[in-house]
């Protein structure tokens, strides 16, 4: 059995061979034909390439496939390209890095001009490195890194805001706490005098003794008129203060 299969493989082989050969008489046979289907095959790569130079001039990415038949047949072209891509590549990694919109428009920005500086030497590679640059930069402007990305500006307003919410914060804290305080010392004045109709102020009865004997404390203080009544004053002052504050926050 081993055999008839290795025989048959052999007779497949030779016959195979023998048209090969035939087809190779045929042509030496027809150079005329031999030609025709060179400058046919010629045509199609020339196609070929002319396709791949109008992506690069699209700033389209290149397959591998492409690159190989540029570096068989246009090795020229196959450098400026594989430099395209490869400073292509160094973009889209750098914009990963960036922080801000304006971190991505500046380096945006020197790409450029890197791009206009090789213009100088060579208009047909800054044209294709231009437009690689421009489409991955269009390609990272809807992710939503960079959506989700702010400008500069706004980061400061938004840090001014914080920071000026904080002072109205810490202001309206320390006039609480001062009113609170000047409010606490009115009502101790008012639990240890009294004052009449005619304005006289009086200090209150004090137990001084068990038996709870009183002394008659009639005698006016100017002093402390004056005391009770600055203390009157700061009241009014710091309710005011309190409630301008409230309606400004």
């Amino acid at each position: 059995m081993m055999k008839n299969i290795t025989g048959i493989t052999n007779i497949n082989t030779l016959l195979n061979t023998m048209k090969m050969q035939n087809l190779w008489e045929m042509k030496k046979q027809d150079p005329e034909r031999a030609r025709i289907e060179k400058e046919q095959k010629q045509k199609q790569i020339s196609q070929k390439i002319s396709d791949i130079r109008t992506k690069l001039k699209f700033g389209k990415k290149l397959s591998d496939k492409e690159l190989r038949l540029l570096r068989e047949h246009a090795p020229e072209l196959y450098k400026k390209a594989e430099a395209v891509q490869q400073e292509r590549k160094n973009f889209k990694e750098a914009l990963k890095n960036c922080k801000t919109k304006d971190d991505v428009q500046r380096l945006f920005s020197q790409k450029m001009e890197f791009s206009m500086s090789i213009a100088k030497q060579d208009q047909e590679m800054a044209e294709y490195l231009t437009s690689a640059l421009q489409d991955e930069h269009t390609h990272f402007t809807k992710t939503d890194n960079y959506k989700n990305m702010k400008w500069e500006t706004e980061l400061t307003t938004e840090k001014t805001e914080k920071v000026s919410k904080n002072k109205k914060s810490i202001k309206t804290s320390s006039v609480e706490e001062i009113y609170q305080s000047v409010l606490k010392r009115a009502e101790q004045i008012t639990a240890e005098y009294d004052v009449s109709e005619d304005g006289t102020i009086c200090q209150k009865e004090k137990n001084t003794s068990a038996m709870e004997q009183k002394t008659d404390t009639t005698t006016t203080s100017s002093t402390t008129f004056k005391q009770a009544y600055d203390n009157y004053q700061a009241i009014s002052e710091i309710t005011e203060t309190k409630s301008n504050i409230r309606k400004k926050v």
